[in-house]
Order: structure tokens, then C-alpha cells, then sequence
């Protein structure tokens, strides 16, 4: 059975939902932030960078949420989380990277300058700037999945599963996103995946299937 180092407000989120989407059998050993978590020495065997998510599978370790969703959707759903055609498999690798690096960066940042940041380590311009980037990238994936609703092969793969994840984020950058109905539908959807029901805390699911 995989073991998976988490908690449920953290990065943790996707790969649960990508084992429960898989039907994967696992538990989960809940591992708050900080000395006692995941910068005791004990975690810090475990990763070394003193981060979640991490997953033990039958003794084979691997940290970062992107690549363990990507190995379970592999190994446990290559029909259906993952895909065949080596085309597919390099757009499954751009989105998943794309949100990361793209859509998450300036999420996280946005965020940070409009409810995280003590009011006075706030900066109003940065927080319009990283918003501003935001919305670039829910343009981007509006364009993307405009055809048939998906980012990859025509259905819901990883790279949906992941994309949509970060968007869970959105409620804390000030960034509406009623202003993207075809990104606000796309997101709605996969949330109301029974997989996804199951795996998120209900007040991270609450503001978009409210």
C-alpha cells in the first residue's frame, strides 16, 4: 500500500486525488509544516528539502507533487489518468510543468500580497502585476481546452487533475474566476468528480461548487 506524507491544505492535495482518481489503496500519515513536521529530523530522511508531498511505495521514495501524480497515473491508470501516444505523453508533460512554473508562480504570489503577507509587507502594485499574470495564464487555458474541455487526448488526464488543483488557489489571489466561464466550467467539472469530493477538504471544494 502507498504511504503518503501530507496534509490537506497543502500540495498533498493533487496526489490524493490522483490516487483516489486511480483507485489506489493508500494512507495517509498527516505531516503539518515546521519543527515538528516536516524539518524534524525524522522527515528530513524522508526528503531532504523538508517538503510535502511524499509518497512511499512498497519502499521506492519520491517527492514533488508533479511527478508522483505522474508516476501513479502510469503505473495505476495509464488508460485512463495517463496516455499512450508519445505525442500525448510530451503535451501531458508541458501542462503539468505549464502549471507549475506559469499559472501556480504567479498565483502564489498574487496571493501572498492580497490575504497571506502582514498587511504592511503588502504591495498593492505587486499584487495587481502578479494578478494581471494570473489572468494571461487563465487566457491561456481557456484557449486550450476551448475545443473539447480537456488539455490532452480529448478527456481528463493528469494534466486536467493538476491544472485544476492550482486553480483551487485562486480564492486567495483576489483573481475572479467568473471572468473565465469556460475555465470556470472546466474547473466546476472536475471537482465534481467523486474522486475529487474525496479527496479535498470541503472548504477548499466549497467556493466553486457552492
Amino acid at each position: 500500500m502507498i504511504k503518503l506524507y501530507g496534509n490537506p491544505y497543502s500540495r498533498a492535495n493533487r496526489v490524493r486525488w490522483t490516487l483516489e482518481e486511480a483507485g489506489v489503496p493508500y494512507q495517509e500519515e498527516n505531516t503539518e509544516l515546521g519543527p515538528e513536521g516536516t524539518r524534524s529530523a525524522r522527515f528530513l530522511k524522508i526528503n531532504p528539502n523538508g517538503h510535502i508531498p511524499v509518497i512511499d511505495d512498497d519502499g521506492f521514495m519520491l517527492y514533488e507533487s508533479v511527478p508522483i501524480c505522474l508516476y501513479v497515473a502510469r503505473k495505476h491508470s495509464p488508460d485512463g489518468l495517463h496516455v499512450k501516444a508519445v505525442q500525448d505523453e510530451a503535451r501531458l508533460l508541458q501542462w503539468s510543468v505549464w502549471a507549475m512554473t506559469e499559472l501556480e508562480k504567479h498565483i502564489e504570489t498574487a496571493s501572498l500580497h492580497v490575504t497571506w503577507l502582514p498587511a504592511a509587507a503588502r504591495s498593492a502594485d505587486k499584487a495587481a502585476s502578479e494578478q494581471a499574470e494570473v489572468k494571461r495564464c487563465l487566457g491561456i487555458l481557456g484557449e486550450a481546452i476551448k475545443a473539447d474541455g480537456h488539455l490532452v487526448a480529448g478527456r481528463f488526464t493528469a494534466a486536467d487533475l493538476i491544472v485544476t488543483e492550482v486553480l483551487t488557489n485562486l480564492v486567495h489571489s483576489g483573481v475572479n474566476l467568473g471572468e473565465f466561464p469556460e475555465v470556470n466550467r472546466y474547473v466546476q467539472r472536475h471537482l465534481s468528480r467523486p474522486a475529487a469530493k474525496k479527496a479535498f477538504a470541503g472548504d477548499i471544494l466549497k467556493p466553486f461548487l457552492a
